[in-house]
């Protein structure tokens, strides 16, 4: 019976097993996948007590896709939607665009990459076995249950049929559970946007889909200009359907057993019943959000924590550490506010997953969203970077940059567009911050330094409030 070893008690025996070997072990281990051996030009390494393994002989025997890229010196490893980018003598590799910290750095050995065992193993999810006396590494893949590519996204209700009836009427037919969120009046150009949480589409709309939608024009229509859908999120699932409407226009939303009708008119001929409060659209122009005597919720997200303490610098500090004091320092200013209420994915040194910090601002329906991070690089490598990804956002991410700018005095780099997860999969405004690069030692003396700490927590909050015109 095999006798499967936790990571840890695995690479216990692994290191004790080679503890005099140095930087190059003299019995050199066999790796087995599946019970099948594992064929290299390069043999697995020990290298500063860290024992490193050809990415390629394993990532091949999986089906991964590799790409080198000699001017970056990266090497890119696909698998389906998971992408893992490994730069050359970095110890922070970036899965799926997340920083995660490595025993040790990637090397190249007779042209072959060479990747910490400890990082095969959990970025791959796979289980070891440890053969003393055979001196081999077995590695054992988990079985996956064959999928249906054309099945639909696990959700409580599935979107049917979209269609326009050519009487200004669009109905959506459903199946299973379905609902509606509040609707979003968006400018530039008009439209209505409507969000159905834990909803799909059919496999017959979803091949349909060009560039991830169906778009559908309407030529004979005095309200509708046309509309189109998509599934918004996939994780959980989020069906998207928005409306162009012409100016001056409304509509009444009617729903039957199995479908949402929606009836545009002039804004004028929308019926008001006095009984029922009036509950209008959200109005959102990104480039001039409006003013409310409403309080506005932010979410804070001081990134990485815990067992997750992001780049090293060159003071021997860590990214974690960096982010929370800043959290730390706008909490103090954002909690003498009386227009803002602030909520922080941590106040401590605890790693909340990424999809429990995506969760925590769509559960609050936060009006801002903003994480912030510390940059890792070469040791050349300076400056300030505001990240966004949805359009919602690029003028939030103006305004911060600009003040983030203000506050560390070093490198502009730029607001750039990326699709980090928290400020990918959030819904509301989301902006990313890497504050300077802790691989620098200027940079990293200046992100330390309590007085700079204290102006960027200051400019951050300035930021939010001009953004949301608070005074």
């Amino acid at each position: 019976m095999k006798r499967f070893l936790s990571m840890l008690l695995f690479m216990s025996v692994f290191f004790t097993m080679f503890a005099t070997v140095g930087q190059a072990a003299e019995v050199v281990p066999k790796l087995f996948l599946n019970g099948q051996q594992l064929k290299s030009d390069v043999n697995p390494q020990i290298i500063n007590n860290a024992t490193v393994v050809p990415v390629r002989t394993v990532s091949e025997g999986l089906g991964y896709q590799i790409f080198w890229d000699n001017v970056s010196k990266t090497a890119t490893v696909t698998h389906g939607n998971n992408v893992i980018k490994l730069i050359l003598n970095d110890t922070v590799a970036l899965v799926n665009d997340q920083k995660v910290q490595m025993d040790t750095t990637a090397s190249v050995i007779k042209g072959t990459t060479l990747v910490p065992l400890r990082f095969i193993g959990e970025q791959f999810g796979l289980d070891f076995e440890w053969k003393a006396t055979e001196k081999e590494v077995h590695m054992y893949e988990h079985p996956q249950e064959p999928t249906d590519p054309n099945a639909p996204v696990e959700a409580a209700g599935i979107i049917t049929n979209l269609a326009y009836s050519g009487d200004s009427t669009l109905t959506i037919n459903y199946e299973g559970v379905v609902k509606a969120n509040k609707p979003l009046l968006l400018e530039n150009p008009k439209r209505v946007v409507f969000d159905f949480p834990n909803t799909a589409f059919t496999p017959i709309l979803n091949t349909q889909f060009l560039n991830g939608q169906l778009e559908v024009d309407v030529t004979d229509s005095t309200y509708l200009d046309g509309f189109r859908y998509s599934l918004f999120s996939k994780s959980p699932p989020v069906a998207r359907v928005v409306i162009l409407i012409a100016d001056n226009t409304g509509y009444v939303m009617t729903e039957d057993l199995g479908k949402f009708q929606l009836k545009f008119m002039p804004l004028k001929d929308v019926p008001v019943d006095p009984t029922v409060p009036v509950d209008p659209p959200v109005v959102i122009n990104p480039e001039n959000p409006p003013a409310s005597n409403d309080v506005f919720d932010i979410v804070i997200d001081p990134g990485h924590g815990g067992s997750d303490p992001g780049a090293k610098s060159v003071l021997n500090k860590w990214e974690k550490e960096f982010n929370l004091s800043i959290a730390l320092k706008m909490k103090a200013l954002l909690d003498k506010e009386t227009k803002i209420k602030a909520h922080f994915t941590r106040t401590g040194d605890t790693y909340p997953s990424l999809d429990e910090r995506v969760k925590f601002a769509e559960s609050l329906k936060a009006d801002l969203f903003m994480s912030i991070h510390a940059n890792s690089g070469a040791k050349a490598a300076s400056g300030a970077e505001t990240y966004y990804y949805r359009e919602n956002s690029k003028a939030f991410a103006a305004v911060i940059h600009k003040h983030l700018i203000a506050a560390t005095k070093i490198k502009d780099r730029g607001v750039k567009k990326e699709a980090y997860k928290v400020i990918k999969q959030t819904t509301m405004p989301a902006v990313l911050i890497e504050a300077g690069f802790l691989s620098n030692s200027v940079d990293a003396k200046m992100l330390f330094d309590n007085a700079a700490q204290n102006r960027i927590a200051a400019e951050m909050v300035a930021g939010i409030k001009e953004y949301l015109k608070v005074k």
